[in-house]
């Protein structure tokens, strides 16, 4: 006698509730992907912030480690002191090291100057010191955006910070020999202020020059 085999096939319910699974597996497959995305991207905007703020340091390091003693004229004519950190926080003041690759007769200094617009930290430079009427800066946006800052400057190790330099009863842009001729600090300091980073200080040593 030939035994009969019954074959069955999945029930309307099994065929669902196997669907549901597969929707809820889906579901945390993409949820997970997501949120990796998610991360790897906050990672990289992180990094690209961290690299933004060494390139920003770097760049204001080697500006004040070639500092040198050597007022200029502005474009109406009037002096400016070798070092001038100005009552709206802004940094400017002369540098050695303008690159000269055709090996031309000029001076190799320069002036720059570091202001803050907005949340983003601007470096400014002029390749001649005494400036014509008209004559714009080089302007370059430095760092990440969101960034807030604040310079101090001391004298000598050890005195008093000030936040405005040449300090005198003529102000920072006096015209007196005694302010244009008051060189610079010795020590310059940069507390900076980026989320979620919180606050950053530097401490910059400039170097002694005599007066050019």
């Amino acid at each position: 006698m030939r035994a009969t085999l019954s074959q069955r096939g999945f029930t309307l319910i099994e065929l669902l509730v196997s669907i549901a699974i597969m929707a809820l597996v889906s579901v945390g497959a993409f949820s997970l992907l997501t949120s990796t995305t998610v991360t790897g991207e906050r990672v990289t905007a992180r990094q690209q912030q961290l690299l933004g703020l060494e390139r920003l340091q770097g760049v204001i390091a080697n500006d004040l480690a070639q500092w040198v003693d050597r007022p200029v004229r502005d474009e109406f004519g009037d002096p400016l002191p070798p070092f001038l950190l100005a009552p709206d926080g802004s940094l400017e003041f002369t540098r050695r090291g303008l690159s000269n690759p055709l090996d031309k007769p000029r001076s190799d200094m320069l002036r720059v100057r570091y202001e803050l617009r907005g949340d983003q930290l601007w470096r400014l430079s002029w390749n001649t010191l005494d400036r014509m009427p008209g004559m714009l800066p080089s302007a370059t946006p430095l760092g990440p955006a969101g960034v807030s800052l604040r310079w101090q400057v001391q004298a000598a190790p050890g005195s008093r910070q000030q936040s405005v330099w040449p300090s005198t009863d003529s102000g920072a842009t006096g015209q007196s020999r005694a302010v244009l001729t008051a060189g610079a600090p010795e020590i310059v300091n940069l507390v900076l202020r980026l989320q979620p980073w919180g606050e950053i200080r530097r401490v910059y040593a400039l170097p002694s020059h005599d007066p050019q």
